[in-house]
C-alpha cells in the first residue's frame, strides 16, 4: 500500500514535458527569456541552429544543464533535427528536477 501511494505521488507530482511547435517556441522565448537548447552536435549546430540557442549535446545534458541553467523552474525548450534526441534530452532535464521543459516537436526539420 505504501509503495502505490509513493508512486502515485511520484506521478502526479512530475513535471509534464510539453511538445510545442515553433510559433509557440517564438512567442515563450521572447515573452519570457525562455532557455533554448539545441540537443544536436556542435556540427549540427553549427550547419544550422535558431537564434539564440545554447548547445548542449544530447550525451552532456546530464553534466552541463545545471551550470548554465541554475533556476530549475526556468522555462527551456529543447529541440533537436526530427525531435527524438530532444524528447530524451526533455527526460534528463526533468529528472534533475527542472520544472518548465518544452520539446520543440518535429525539430528544427519542422521549422
Amino acid at each position: 500500500m505504501r509503495n502505490m501511494f509513493f508512486k502515485l505521488t511520484r506521478r502526479f507530482s512530475q513535471t509534464r514535458i510539453e511538445d510545442i511547435d515553433y510559433k509557440s517556441l517564438i512567442n515563450l522565448s521572447s515573452n519570457n527569456n525562455a532557455i533554448i537548447i539545441d540537443v544536436r552536435t556542435k556540427d549540427e549546430y553549427y550547419n544550422r541552429h535558431i537564434p539564440g540557442a545554447i548547445n548542449i549535446p544530447l550525451q552532456d545534458i546530464n553534466s552541463q544543464i545545471e551550470k548554465i541553467v541554475k533556476n530549475k523552474n526556468e522555462i527551456i525548450i529543447v529541440y533537436c533535427e526530427y525531435g527524438g534526441r530532444s524528447k530524451k534530452a526533455c527526460n534528463k532535464i526533468q529528472k534533475l528536477g527542472y520544472t518548465n521543459i518544452y520539446n520543440l516537436k518535429n525539430g528544427i526539420a519542422g521549422v
